[in-house]
């Protein structure tokens, strides 16, 4: 009798702490150093998060590992929901060995981003057009390297990989470099270190503007706002083309529903704000709502194609 008393009394303390949730500051992992796209958005997503929620959040950085360690943070996380992270593209990591991720490691709770992917050289580059780029790698592939931003077999480079692909390169034979964020990348686009870097065009709008960079094509079906000179991957390949990525907070698996629900109703009442939509625009990000059944399935198709192209790729074989 007195081990079930306990049992209920700390059932009673869990839904009493959900209901007055949250009554401290919070925590939002960023697996992204500082800087790139991930952690652009997500401090602008907080900014209306603070206000939603009533409490300051503090933004941790944890891009090592190609954002392996920020995501093990937040699966490992205390299930109480004062300490969520940013998720996107993720179960890329498990074809390359270097961590294993999945639905049932998280607590969905909102998607608020999604972005092209994006190919890019550096402005003094010897190609003018994607077609050229594409010609090179698929007869020479093992002469280039492409950075992949994050971690490879993730968020751009996937994308970037399957449209190599159904364009006859090799792409097993391309060195493809795991880097900590799109910044990192950027400087070793610039520096000579690659040939190639896969990332957003939002990520890369200072070193466009700058003339250090140049955008060879985006996998978007239409114009993106904002860059609407970079030409489509579907003139490369007669087709409409769409890949990218997706952005979204979750937490470790257990959170409470009503903290979950919390969490997830202030992201959507962020994401619905002006003010919101205005300074993503403004930073070249695109805005994009799901709820946490949205984001669930979003989840499921996501490791569901990641397979299919990474086993197509050859990894994990």
């Amino acid at each position: 009798m007195k081990r079930l008393l306990i049992i209920a009394l700390g059932l009673f303390s869990t839904v009493v702490q959900a209901q007055g949730f949250p009554d401290r500051p919070l925590t939002i992992i960023v697996p992204a150093g500082a800087g790139g796209g991930g952690d652009t958005t997500t401090r602008l997503l907080a900014r209306g998060l603070e206000e939603e929620l009533g409490q300051p959040i503090t933004i941790v950085n944890q891009g090592q590992g190609g954002g392996v360690v920020g995501l093990t943070s937040i699966k490992n996380a205390k299930p109480d929901g004062y300490t969520v992270g940013l998720l996107f593209p993720y179960a890329g990591y498990h074809y390359t060995g270097q961590a294993d991720f999945s639905l049932s490691d998280f607590t969905p709770i909102a998607n608020f981003n999604g972005d092209s992917s994006a190919l890019f050289t550096a402005a003094n580059s010897d190609f003018d057009d994607a077609s050229q780029a594409v010609d090179a790698l698929r007869q020479s592939p093992a002469d280039y390297t492409t950075h992949c931003s994050g971690a490879c077999g993730s968020v751009w480079d996937v994308p970037v990989a399957s449209l190599l692909l159904d364009e006859g390169v090799d792409v097993a034979r391309i060195r493809w470099i795991p880097g900590k964020g799109a910044a990192s990348g950027l400087s070793e686009l610039v520096s000579g270190g690659v040939d190639f870097l896969t990332a957003s065009l939002p990520e890369a709008s200072s070193m466009i503007d700058a003339g250090l960079v140049r955008p060879l094509t985006v996998l978007s079906p239409e114009p993106v706002d904002g860059f609407t000179s970079v030409p489509l991957a579907g003139e490369l390949t007669g087709s409409p083309v769409d890949g990218g990525t997706w952005r979204a907070l979750g937490g470790p698996k257990g959170m409470p529903e009503e903290a979950a629900k919390v969490w997830e109703e202030a992201v959507l009442a962020v994401t619905d704000s002006e003010a919101f939509k205005k300074a993503m625009s403004q930073a070249g990000f695109g805005v994009r709502p799901f709820d946490a059944e949205g984001l669930r399935n979003l989840m499921k198709t996501h490791e569901e194609d990641t397979a299919r192209v990474m086993r197509a790729l050859g990894y994990g074989k």
